[in-house]
């Protein structure tokens, strides 16, 4: 039996291999609003096309994940376990504000500039804290209060900088739209952090699996919706195919793959502090394709962002 020491030394070790896994998914997710500026379809339909190129991926991860549980089982006589009703219900309801998530983000993006979406997106890290504290009792530290306040004083610095004229004005019904994708996006996260995590008598849904059902409830729900708002579906040349087909395996597959599994090891609060990055990488994005330049007080808050997502990295045991 290890000793109490060697438990927390793994996991410490666990713990900061989820945060670097945070840290690149948050530069995978980064590219999420150039690829959709580049896309040439609706935005429900975009959210269809996103979640159907991410399903080879992550079937192949729930593939293997499904194949290690039954070896664990053989290995101690036991029986591989099996989705049960309350994960079915938690995923489906994963899929479902995921899915409006993209429906929204994607309708606010077409109508408002590509800084004012990305950030205003990230406006989920407040709605995730709060329904954390709130569903799961996951209280924040006081060390992780002072690296939110470090990280919203970044993002607010951009967001003033943003708003206060520089660049593309944004319409107040796209930065409306990109809010409500932002609360879905909370919910999605904490509907994942109940899935990933184990208690008595309820095991944990694997990372591949949840990402996979979850994908494919989503799918459904954007192809629903993009077939009833009467959307163009069909992508009209082959540079919005691949924008759609990058989304989904890249973005999504890479991004919120790698998202999903550190829900299983981190709160989700940490985990959506440090997402904040991404709003480096979409700014920095849509200053090269799109000639909108980050003007001083955005690259203040950048550092600020920085700050806040190194105080908030788990230490060594």
């Amino acid at each position: 039996m290890l000793s109490p020491v060697l438990v927390e030394a793994d996991e410490a070790r666990l713990r900061r291999q989820a945060f670097g896994a945070v840290l690149l998914a948050a530069a995978i997710i980064g590219f999420s609003p150039i690829l959709v500026r580049l896309s040439d379809v609706g935005p429900a339909a975009i959210g269809f096309w996103r979640l159907f190129f991410s399903l080879g991926p992550t079937a192949l991860w729930a593939l293997a994940e499904r194949r290690e549980a039954k070896l664990h089982a053989r290995i101690r006589a036991q029986t591989a376990p099996r989705l049960t009703w309350r994960q079915f219900l938690l995923v489906a309801a994963a899929g479902l504000a995921f899915g409006a998530d993209l429906i929204l983000f994607h309708a606010g993006l077409a109508r408002t500039s590509t800084a004012n979406g990305v950030l205003i997106g990230n406006l989920y890290v407040i709605f995730v804290f709060a329904l954390g504290w709130m569903c799961l009792g996951e209280r924040p530290t006081r060390g992780l209060l002072v690296a939110l306040g470090f990280a919203m004083a970044g993002a607010a610095l951009i967001v003033g900088s943003s708003l206060g004229g520089s660049g593309r004005p944004g319409s107040f019904i796209g930065d409306l739209l990109c809010v409500g994708g932002a609360l879905a996006y909370a919910f999605y996260m904490l509907f994942v952090r109940v899935l990933r995590c184990a208690s008595p008598g309820r095991p944990a849904l694997g990372g591949g699996m949840t990402a996979l059902l979850s994908s494919a409830v989503g799918m459904v729900m954007c192809l629903a919706w993009a077939l009833a708002a009467g959307e163009r579906i069909m992508p009209a040349g082959m540079d919005g195919l691949l924008a759609v087909a990058a989304l989904g395996a890249i973005v999504h597959a890479g991004g919120q793959g790698l998202t999903t599994f550190a829900l299983g090891r981190l709160p989700a609060g940490v985990i959506s502090m440090v997402m904040l990055l991404q709003i480096l990488v979409g700014t920095a994005l849509a200053a090269l394709l799109f000639r909108e330049f980050p003007p001083m007080l955005v690259l203040v808050g950048g550092g600020l962002l920085v700050a806040g997502v190194v105080a908030a990295r788990p230490r060594s045991a």
